[in-house]
């Protein structure tokens, strides 16, 4: 974890003049904001909150007629070999089902299926979205409405748009199709809580504006995307304090600057290609967003909350959030094998899906960077959710008092 010592190596009057240019103003209501509060008209955000844009539960929308995923452990108990036998011990049923498990979760070459999914065949047990007018979060990353269209625009494949929350066409959010079926994704489900991690200084993102004059139309803004090289600073009840600093990484595959405009009071950016880090039982992983663009609008507090949405590439999606299986340890090296195998095959047992399943309805809903050689899509639109509040931000290098012991 890193901790922000940009005071203790720049000196107050160096920090304050670096700060500056970043500056956000005082909490008004977004109408009566002045422009200047942005001094220069530029001004910095972190980002408090973050999820996956889904949408309402799958027994509200009908999302799921033909029913929701089930993990190995539920297909073994609902086969003919496993109910349970007369007399049988709770003990030895739950041994007999884990070994039913273990079964399912192995390739017929003897793979196991989370650390090699492709060993194995698409999961008949894996359920995906089907129902129709399913609203969901999220904005139109294609440009157009390909249900209505009945072609993929340029350099996508053929899928189904959804309709937004609020009646809009066109919403491309795939990976709600893949996920919008498990209990997990639900909302008491455990798999969108990932901002948990965030919260305990593992990651963090940050948005800078340049050339913010007016806060209801502005021609051309000047947008930076990074990731956080320090741990967000928390108030005593654990909530996000404003008006933090915070470097970026200094890692140029964490950095990214786009164009964008205000129109109405609502930003929207250009797409551009971010990279962001995430952190998941210690195993450090990357989580990069291509054509990534923001639709946020101006909180009466002074910061941001919208849509940040773009595409994942298919590999990606699933290592960091399923597989897990190019992560690194604290010092950059490939994360011990045991513990990268335990935490993908205990997170699909207890959130209840199975690994091959998202693997292959990952790709079979892939949307996005189609390949002219395949005709294949090798990425999946992807939608967050996001607040950011406001925050001095600093291009400079951060150091934690631990780095050694991180290493070690």
């Amino acid at each position: 974890m890193q901790v922000t010592l940009v005071m203790r190596f720049l000196g107050t009057a160096a920090i304050l003049a670096a700060i500056a240019p970043y500056a956000s103003g005082a909490p008004t209501p977004a109408a009566e904001i002045p422009a200047q509060a942005f001094q220069n008209g530029q001004g910095g955000f972190v980002v408090s909150h973050i999820a996956y844009a889904l949408s309402k539960d799958a027994s509200e929308t009908g999302a799921c007629p033909n029913g929701m995923t089930l993990g190995n452990t539920q297909i073994a108990e609902a086969s003919a070999e496993g109910q349970r036998h007369e007399g049988e011990s709770d003990a030895d049923y739950a041994r007999r089902i884990q070994t039913a498990a273990a079964a399912l979760g192995t390739a017929p070459n003897g793979d196991n299926l989370c650390m090699h999914p492709e060993s194995g065949a698409p999961d008949t047990h894996y359920r995906t979205v089907t129902g129709l007018n399913v609203p969901v979060y999220g904005i139109d990353l294609d440009g157009q409405d390909s249900r209505a269209n009945g072609r993929p625009a340029p350099n996508t494949c053929p899928h189904d748009d959804f309709r937004g929350m609020n009646g809009e066409r066109g919403i491309d959010n795939q990976f709600f199709r893949v996920v919008g079926c498990s209990n997990s994704f639900q909302s008491t489900g455990q798999s969108n809580t990932y901002e948990i991690e965030m919260y305990t200084g593992a990651w963090g993102i940050l948005i800078t504006l340049k050339g913010v004059h007016d806060l209801h139309n502005q021609k051309d803004v000047e947008v930076g995307i990074y990731a956080n090289a320090d741990p967000i600073e928390l108030s005593p009840t654990r909530e996000a304090l404003t008006n933090a600093t915070y470097a970026v990484d200094q890692d140029p595959r964490f950095q990214a600057t786009t164009h964008g405009r205000i129109t109405n009071g609502v930003l929207t950016t250009d797409p551009v290609d971010v990279r962001f880090h995430v952190v998941t039982n210690s195993i450090r992983l990357e989580r990069p967003l291509q054509d990534a663009r923001l639709r946020m609008t101006f909180t009466k507090e002074g910061g941001l909350e919208g849509i940040m949405a773009g595409y994942t590439p298919v590999e990606d999606m699933y290592n960091y959030q399923f597989g897990y299986r190019d992560g690194k340890d604290g010092a950059g090296k490939p994360a011990n094998q045991r513990l990268i195998f335990g935490s993908a095959n205990g997170a699909a047992r207890v959130l209840g899906h199975t690994c091959n399943g998202v693997y292959y309805a990952l790709k079979q809903f892939a949307d996005g960077h189609r390949d002219p050689k395949t005709g294949q899509c090798n990425s999946i639109s992807t939608q967050y959710r996001i607040q950011a509040i406001p925050a001095f931000v600093v291009n400079t290098p951060t150091q934690s008092v631990n780095s050694t012991l991180e290493k070690r």
